[in-house]
């Protein structure tokens, strides 16, 4: 075969003008590697020329010379054991990977091994799409669920390399036209695939996962893997023997976890809020275990394999942990990792808020906020709910102290079992729920729990606990038959009354203890044995009253937590300070041979009554 330098003919600047040494370039096509030979003679032979405009030229005749077939292509794919078969148009398909030929002749090689789109995924929650994305190198198909933002974006589509998908910077930009070219030309071909991105409730009434032709959709594995791992698992009778076991036994915190699990997916049907049940005790009496146990109703209850998490995430993940769960409860354990006990109240009012913060998006506005109703079980060493935390933070919450009492006979083993079976109980439990008869029943039910349960009782603990009684009553009869379900009284003393959730009344009692453990700095009979003087008590019509220097006063109440101005206007409203003026809060006392500011404080005379308990009646329930 002659040299390419001897094969071009002696074109001047005029014939480049011409058409006739694009033609001659033209007729050359069929041998690929002469023809880009050929090409870089000539375009070396135009530069010297000091004609600029070849490859311009040459691209517009190639384009206006081939037919639209010749140049888009008609391929199909043809990788070893795909999926399916696409249409891939200009793009050449196999074994080798991806790749198409240029204008100039060039192939051009768009990635190093098979990847093709396999299905369009769709939201049912917002009807956001997603491709489902199937690629091999070597060992067999594996497929990604990934965003069209990730998949538009030279910049994003980057980020499938972490998958191992060979991609860079230098083919990120064919990947793009690749795939977009690939999804359009076979768009109404590939299969749509409903997706959800949590569990629970979806808009047609269906529960994820328990439902037919939903799948996940995000792209958090940690997440995916959880979703998948919903599924039962073992012998339902061997779970239902652990089940029945509990409910018969001794531990009314152990059946409250159980029943708590069950309410889950209650607290959006009953236009409830979602709420906390906190275990807490000593050490090694198997609250854990009682964690798996509520987990084991809806999915794998192994810590670290299961769905379980511990406090020690971050806000955000565990705000991303909550929206996920949505109407399944959230399981969170080991409170004690957190080592900012001020944290807790946060955690409360965040998850029990319902939905995630309002964040700005980076293409502008707002992120789409997401939301769950649902029921957080926790576990801790230590009551998450503090004296000093606010009114907010104690009613959503349902404390129960086991104390040193088990949980279980036999921890250890119970564990073991619930690892190998499970999954059962949830999906019978929902698919009941499907039923506006049974519905209806339910809130009857609550409502009856409801009544019976208020008087001196918080109301949102009235509520929260209602649907704790409510679901498993209902559980009993759709599952269990053991007619074993909590009653009011079981239930009545992990619950606060009114004046227990008053965050001012608290104080009030922390600072009577407050001054009880510090008599000697009060009391002028000391000498110098008393040390910093913080003020003095005297008796003022019969009743004890206790000065205490503003500043030293402040900076208790403050270091404890406490708010002091809605402390101070609390106890003005109820007669249990003296002031100066009655648009004062402090007073002016003779303390130490000085006569600063006070604070003065009347300590109690006596305990006050309980409350009424309402009496407990189970006549008239629906079931």
């Amino acid at each position: 075969m002659p040299e390419a330098t001897q094969m071009i003919p002696a074109w001047t600047a005029e014939d480049f003008m011409t058409e006739a040494p694009y033609a001659w370039l033209y007729q050359q096509r069929e041998n690929k590697f002469l023809l880009q030979q050929l090409l870089a003679v000539a375009q070396q032979r135009a530069k010297a020329l000091k004609f600029p405009s070849f490859v311009k030229l040459w691209n517009a005749y190639v384009e206006s010379n081939s037919p639209k077939a010749t140049i888009l292509g008609n391929y199909q794919t043809v990788f070893p054991d795909q999926p399916c078969q696409l249409q891939s148009g200009k793009y050449v398909c196999d074994e080798y990977g991806i790749s198409y030929t240029g204008r100039m002749g060039d192939v051009i090689e768009v990635c190093s091994h098979p990847i093709m789109p396999v299905k369009r995924i769709i939201d049912v929650d917002t009807n956001v799409e997603k491709l489902d994305i199937a690629y091999s190198r070597g060992h067999g198909w594996k497929n990604l669920i990934v965003g069209r933002e990730n998949l538009a974006s030279a910049q994003k589509v980057i980020m499938l390399a972490r998958n191992g998908i060979a991609v860079n910077s230098e083919n990120a930009k064919e990947m793009v036209k690749y795939l977009t070219e690939i999804e359009s030309l076979n768009y109404d071909a590939l299969p749509v695939q409903n997706s959800t991105e949590h569990l629970g409730w979806l808009p047609d009434g269906q529960f994820a996962p328990f439902c037919e032709g939903v799948v996940y959709g995000g792209e958090s594995t940690e997440f995916g893997r959880i979703y998948n791992g919903m599924t039962e698992h073992g012998n339902f009778e061997a779970w239902m023997d652990i089940a029945k076991k509990v409910r018969s036994g001794r531990s009314v915190p152990a059946r409250i976890a159980l029943a708590a699990s069950f309410s889950a997916p209650l607290v959006s049907i009953c236009g409830a809020l979602p709420f906390f049940v906190h275990l807490w005790g000593t050490q090694g009496c198997g609250k854990t275990v009682g964690l798996m146990l509520a987990a084991s109703v809806w999915g794998n209850p192994d810590i670290g394999a299961g769905y379980i998490k511990s406090f020690g995430g971050t806000k955000v993940s565990q705000e991303l942990y909550a929206a996920f769960c949505a109407n399944v409860p959230v399981l969170l354990d080991e409170l004690q990792v957190i080592s900012d006990r001020k944290m807790f109240d946060d955690i409360i009012y965040m998850l029990c808020e319902g939905m995630s913060k309002g964040r700005g998006a980076k293409e502008g506005g707002l992120q789409l906020q997401r939301r769950w109703s649902t029921c957080m079980i926790t576990t801790g060493e230590m009551p998450i709910v503090q004296s000093n935390s606010g009114g907010g933070a104690a009613v959503r919450t349902i404390e129960v102290n086991y104390g040193g009492e088990p949980l279980f006979e036999d921890a250890r083993t119970v564990a073991n079992a619930l690892k190998e079976h499970y999954g059962f109980a949830g999906r019978l439990f929902v698919e009941a729920l499907r039923d506006p008869a049974t519905v209806e029943a339910l809130k009857a039910v609550q409502k009856k729990f409801y009544s019976q349960l208020s008087g001196d009782i918080q109301d949102k603990q009235v509520l929260s606990a209602s649907l704790l009684l409510a679901a498993d009553k209902l559980a009993d009869v759709l599952i269990f038959h053991d007619e074993r379900s909590l009653t009011v009284s079981d239930v009545r003393p992990y619950l606060i009354t009114q004046e227990q959730a008053d965050v001012n009344r608290r104080c009030y009692q922390y600072f009577v203890g407050w001054v009880a453990s510090n008599q000697m700095r009060f009391s002028e009979d000391m000498g110098e044995n008393r040390g910093e003087p913080w003020g003095i008590i005297e008796t003022d019509n019969g009743r004890d009253l206790v000065y205490v220097i503003r500043g030293t006063f402040e900076r208790a109440m403050t270091e404890a937590g406490y708010s002091v101005g809605a402390f101070l206007s609390w106890a003005k409203r109820n007669g249990l300070i003296k002031t100066q003026r009655a648009d004062s809060n402090t007073i002016q006392k003779k303390v130490g041979g000085m006569r600063p500011t006070c604070v003065a404080v009347y300590l109690p005379g006596g305990e006050s009554d309980g409350g009424l308990i309402p009496v407990e009646n189970d006549d008239d329930m629906p079931f």
